[in-house]
């Protein structure tokens, strides 16, 4: 049993340090989290309770009595073979504290499901903010793309006008060279030397 105690406190430091980069989730998605990873972890017949109320964790584990205290869902849901409640962060994908008890007594988790609870991660507030930036994000990548090239090819085109080789003379015809460019009139006046 303390080997458990301590083990949630630690995931409880870590579901903290995570929690500050994810959404907030809700009750919905709270439940959610408890439906997913108790069947993820092996229960059938997972039944959520619709009643989710918010609460504050601190781990009993008296090295982590001077943590700040975790906002957390409770969750309370019954499956083929027991009850188990989840403590899941509101601000976290994984569960901080777990109380399972089979219907003939005892506890209900094995050791493999207890690890498996550990693992598991899901934050589904996270999961719907992902798909709504999803086509803004790729949007804004092509955009990105295509202005990268329109000025790639500007660059090109105004160096080609500013200083590339000169266009090629006119082909000759019959063999007979064409006639020299006749010289541009002078605005100036010309200029008489005297010899």
């Amino acid at each position: 049993m303390r080997r458990r105690l301590t083990l949630w406190g630690a995931i409880a430091l870590l579901g903290l340090g995570v929690a500050c980069g994810q959404p907030a989730m809700g009750r919905n998605d709270a439940r959610t989290f408890a439906r997913e990873a108790l069947t993820r972890i092996g229960f059938t017949g997972v039944r959520v309770s619709p009643t989710v109320t918010l609460a504050n964790y601190r781990s009993p584990d008296r090295r982590f009595r001077t943590q700040k205290a975790v906002q957390v869902w409770r969750t309370h849901s019954t499956v083929s073979t027991g009850t188990v409640d989840l403590y899941v962060p509101r601000k976290g994908n994984s569960a901080v504290f777990v109380r399972d008890e089979a219907s003939a007594g005892g506890p209900l988790l094995t050791d493999s499901q207890f690890k498996a609870l550990q693992r598991f991660r899901l934050n589904p507030a996270q999961r719907r903010r992902r798909d709504r930036l999803e086509t803004p994000t790729i949007a804004a990548v092509v955009l990105a793309v295509v202005v990268a090239c329109a000025l790639f090819l500007a660059y090109l085109l105004g160096a080609t006008e500013r200083g590339g080789p000169p266009p090629p003379p006119p082909p000759l015809e019959d063999g007979v060279a064409p006639p020299p460019p006749e010289p541009e009139p002078s605005s100036e006046p010309e200029s008489a030397s005297v010899l």
